[in-house]
């Protein structure tokens, strides 16, 4: 007779879909295209087919990671597991300013501070393991205060919530979840500057 499944506990399943709906997927993806409809309304097309490849290639490799058993879980939860996750951002994220096009895009700020965000939770990756969904909401978060306000404080009210999740699913320590969110609110902060 086969083990019966156990349903998560009410609040794993809420934490996990907190994630999951705040994943950094979906905050950047998010904020890629309300810039664009902000900043450069006729790049919107040229935004969208570069974040489904970026996100594409991203979500591919880290199913086939996971899948494979190399990853505990689809977010990288080990140290050790990150190194080649920000690896593969960072090649492609650079990829992406290019398809952009560079230093001419009204959008080159924001993609180069989000650049800027993967070196340091990299670089610090040796000591800390940075929440990189912390990371990612509160970097949009700042930037759309400015862009789009409702969705920026939108963003900032679910920061709490994202943190929880975080902190519930034990995929994050309280100081890499506050971390997590200190670098992306100073990295949307820089794209402003």
């Amino acid at each position: 007779m086969k083990d019966a499944v156990v349903p998560p506990a009410p609040a794993s399943a809420v934490a996990r879909a907190v994630s999951l709906l705040l994943h950094p997927f979906v905050v950047i993806t998010g904020l890629a295209l309300a810039a664009a409809w902000r900043l450069d309304h006729p790049s919107l097309p040229r935004v969208a087919a570069g974040m489904v490849a970026v996100v594409g290639m991203v979500w591919i490799f880290v199913w086939r990671r996971w899948r494979s058993g190399r990853w505990s879980t689809v977010d990288a939860s080990r140290r050790q597991e990150r190194p080649l996750l920000y690896l593969l951002a960072l090649v492609l994220a650079v990829a992406y300013w290019a398809w952009l096009g560079g230093r001419a895009s009204p959008l080159s700020g924001g993609v180069l501070a989000a650049i800027a965000m993967l070196c340091v939770a990299g670089l610090a990756n040796r000591w800390i393991k940075l929440s990189l969904h912390m990371a990612c909401l509160l970097f949009a978060a700042v930037v759309l205060l400015a862009l789009w306000r409702p969705a920026g404080c939108a963003l900032l009210a679910a920061s709490p919530l994202l943190a929880w999740s975080r902190l519930r699913l034990g995929r994050h320590s309280l100081w890499e979840v506050l971390g997590g969110a200190l670098l992306g609110a100073v990295a949307g902060w820089a794209t402003l500057s």
